[in-house]
């Protein structure tokens, strides 16, 4: 077991946890192997020293989409290869697409030992300055509007829908404002299912998998721990390896920060609208009073003046009704990076050789940026660097952020400062595993480029269905041989169930 950690003081800012490692044998490799369930995270690190396995450490388990029986494969494959424990469970953000999977199959885990558990300080129901809870508690009010504005969204596009079938001589307009309101209602809707449980009665609740998985680790009795940005944790079954904690960031600034494109994240592949929202206006559907008029009850036309003033149908085009349901995507995006934003990253260091590993979970820029001002780490790097700017200098090994696309890696702040010859990546990512939407997002070609030079090559792609400029056409992985890297399949061959990446000299 792990040694034992004091207790974080009552402050915002929590002080570095350092732990004793006992005297044993270093870590010198480590086998990083990622699950191809589809467009999601699921990953399990064996650390060795020599032959001997010393630790296991796993992040994440899900995927965008799939029901049980899509799961299962993959579920009893990590089972047999962890041998049923794992020291370590991380569980860096609550998105369907990272957790759902406790829920797919809560009988595995169950049943597998659990030694502990890491979330992100965001999730601490005890966060002594009640930040965290103020955090949740704003999430499900977020939740609960995105699931009002989805239901009101749908009734709108439902009546036009039967407008314009039943309009005589409706025109080619008509039709193309009925195509744009489905496919926007399509994003809304592949927005809720990472965000949402998805279920009647579940508005704002948590999702699933996080609720399983936190209910199999209470009554189970694991030792959990929420972490701190500047947090420093050593294990005593992986000595010589240290934890740095990254993130999340506890400034709400940050939390809710965008990054400007083409100096702080890459351009995205394409141009996407947003605008304004009043969130209270969605919280406030259900109720006979609406607050979220924008001008005094005075100049408010009700009843059947209402109508009158619309009685020329060439006007129609012209109401503002429900114009304001269409900032249901602003919300929806906001909600979605805020919850990125919440990631536990972290980075992983060799202590003997300075080489780290880095798991940003699927953290956005604002989340990057904050990792350097942990104002404990200043002049903590080499030459007097910040410590993450040295720390990312010194990265072998990356996880790429939400699926490659644009703004889940920074820019100057993140992947120009992997400087390394011997980094590598694995980016989960399955264009035939995932929403239609995100299609034309992930990966984003800019940021795919650099890492495959960065890499020289080395970038492993969970699937490389329709990504054309696909690293293997610079590298074919195969030919790394087998000690490095390797893919495991079903017994008939016809489920891809993991890639693995070995660093052989950790």
């Amino acid at each position: 077991m792990p040694t034992q950690v004091k207790k974080a003081p009552k402050k915002v800012v929590a002080r570095p946890i350092n732990h004793t490692v006992r005297v044993g044998a270093k870590i010198d490799r480590v086998a990083i192997r990622m699950y191809c369930l589809g467009t999601g995270d699921c990953f399990v690190l064996k650390f060795f020293s020599g032959k001997t396995r010393r630790y296991t450490m796993m992040i994440d388990c899900g995927c965008c989409k799939g029901g049980p029986a899509e799961f299962k494969p993959f579920m009893q494959d990590l089972v047999q290869y962890v041998n049923n424990s794992v020291d370590l469970l991380v569980i860096t953000h609550e998105h369907n697409d990272h957790v759902n999977g406790f829920a797919k199959h809560p009988e595995i885990f169950k049943a597998m030992e659990i030694k502990e558990a890491w979330f992100a300080w965001t999730e601490n129901p005890d966060d002594p300055d009640g930040t965290a809870q103020e955090l949740l508690k704003k999430r499900t009010s977020m939740r609960m509007a995105l699931q009002n504005a989805i239901h009101a969204y749908k009734d709108r596009h439902e009546n036009m829908r039967v407008d314009a079938d039943g309009k005589e001589g409706k025109t080619a307009y008509d039709r193309i404002v009925l195509d744009n309101s489905g496919a926007f209602l399509n994003g809304l809707n592949t927005l809720a299912s990472i965000n949402l449980a998805g279920e009647d009665g579940t508005e704002g609740k948590a999702l699933p998998g996080m609720r399983i998985i936190k209910e199999i680790l209470e009554k189970k009795k694991v030792k959990i721990r929420y972490l701190s940005p500047g947090d420093i944790v050593t294990v005593s079954q992986a000595a010589g390896i240290k934890f740095y904690v990254l993130g999340p960031p506890q400034r709400k600034d940050f939390m809710f920060k965008d990054g400007k494109e083409g100096r702080d994240v890459y351009e995205k592949n394409i141009a996407l609208n947003q605008c304004s929202l009043a969130m209270n206006a969605f919280l406030s559907l259900k109720e006979e009073v609406r607050n979220d008029v924008p001008f005094a009850s005075d100049f408010i036309v009700e009843g059947d003046d209402l109508e009158s003033v619309y009685y020329d149908h060439k006007n129609q085009w012209r109401k503002i009704n429900d114009d304001w349901l269409s900032a249901a995507g602003s919300l929806a995006l906001r909600l979605n990076s805020h919850i990125n934003n919440t990631s536990l990253a972290l980075a992983i260091e060799s202590v003997a050789t300075g080489k780290v590993l880095l798991f940003p979970g699927d953290a956005e820029y604002g989340s990057w940026e904050s990792w350097h001002q942990i104002k404990k780490w200043e002049k903590k790097g080499k030459n007097g660097k910040h410590l993450t700017e040295d720390l990312l200098n010194r990265t072998i090994f990356y996880k790429v952020g939400h699926h490659l696309s644009y703004n889940g890696t920074a820019l100057e702040k993140g992947i120009l400062m992997m400087e390394s010859d011997e980094l590598a990546a694995m980016a989960t990512l399955d264009r035939k595993n995932i929403a239609e939407k995100w299609k034309s997002t992930m990966p984003n070609k800019l940021l795919l480029k650099e890492l495959i030079k960065r890499c020289q090559g080395r970038v492993f792609v969970m699937n490389e269905f329709q990504i054309a400029n696909r690293p293997s056409l610079q590298l074919d992985p195969n030919s790394l041989g087998e000690k490095v890297y390797e893919e495991g399949r079903t017994r008939d061959g016809k489920i891809l169930l993991y890639k693995q990446y070995v660093i052989p000299t950790l």
